[in-house]
């Protein structure tokens, strides 16, 4: 009786290769979407941490008026960079004036957490601020993102042209988070919205609000931090 041998069907090497090539044409084409996608979620994650920081600066301050104490948002000169600031809401050179508040929430999307608020002020935060001497809208921009720098000082200013002014060109590609594709902004009533670098403009940035008063406060990331300051 003869013995049948089947054929084992297999690759050949190069089908094998074709299979390759298609998977990384494929993965090509999807990385820019996946990466967009989770540019979208680190910015909803900052976006919340800043949130809670923005609404725990305003409960500060209602039981700061209750005492005749001033508010402690940034007045205008007062800080040297944001690092400065946030570590002192945390307790840097004084009683802690946010409570329940981690330096972990100044962190995230590659920027590394501080382990407390002495830290936070050297190792740096994931956000620049701004600073006034009154009181704006509470539309008007209190957090974004680093990446979001160097900031004429018109910007602001009463009574500008808002509609077509492009603010892009100063996401700095190289500065962790997000880099030159997005900005992160928290406004002073918690308001929080992830702009693509497409859409950055001071209309959107601005939302129509304007204050001559407002300076940027960027946070520094090589340590050169200044003194605290008091409220």
């Amino acid at each position: 009786m003869k013995k049948t041998h089947k054929k084992l069907s297999a690759f050949t090497l190069i089908e094998l290769l074709i299979v390759i090539a298609i998977i990384g044409i494929l993965a090509t084409l999807m990385f820019p979407a996946i990466a967009n996608v989770m540019d979208r979620a680190n910015g909803v994650k900052l976006g919340n941490n800043g949130k809670n920081v923005v609404q725990g600066i305003l409960s500060a301050n209602i039981e700061r008026e209750a005492m005749s104490k001033g508010a402690i948002w940034p007045s205008k000169g007062k800080w040297s960079d944001s690092n400065a600031y946030f570590a002192r809401l945390l307790g840097s050179g004084g009683a802690v004036i946010l409570d329940g508040i981690s330096p972990s929430v100044f962190a995230g999307a590659g920027v590394p957490a501080a382990a407390d608020a002495d830290d936070l002020k050297d190792k740096g935060n994931v956000w620049n601020m701004t600073a006034c001497d009154d009181s704006p809208d509470d539309a008007t921009p209190f957090m974004m993102t680093r990446n979001l720098k160097g900031l004429p000082e018109d910007t602001f200013a009463k009574g500008q042209d808002t509609s077509a002014t492009d603010l892009s060109t100063y996401l700095d590609a190289s500065t962790k988070p997000f880099g030159a594709k997005q900005v992160v902004v928290v406004r002073r009533g918690g308001a929080m919205e992830t702009i693509r670098a497409k859409y950055l403009d001071t209309e959107t940035f601005l939302m129509g609000t304007t204050n001559s008063a407002i300076e940027v406060v960027e946070a520094k990331t090589d340590s050169a931090t200044g003194e605290d300051n008091e409220f």
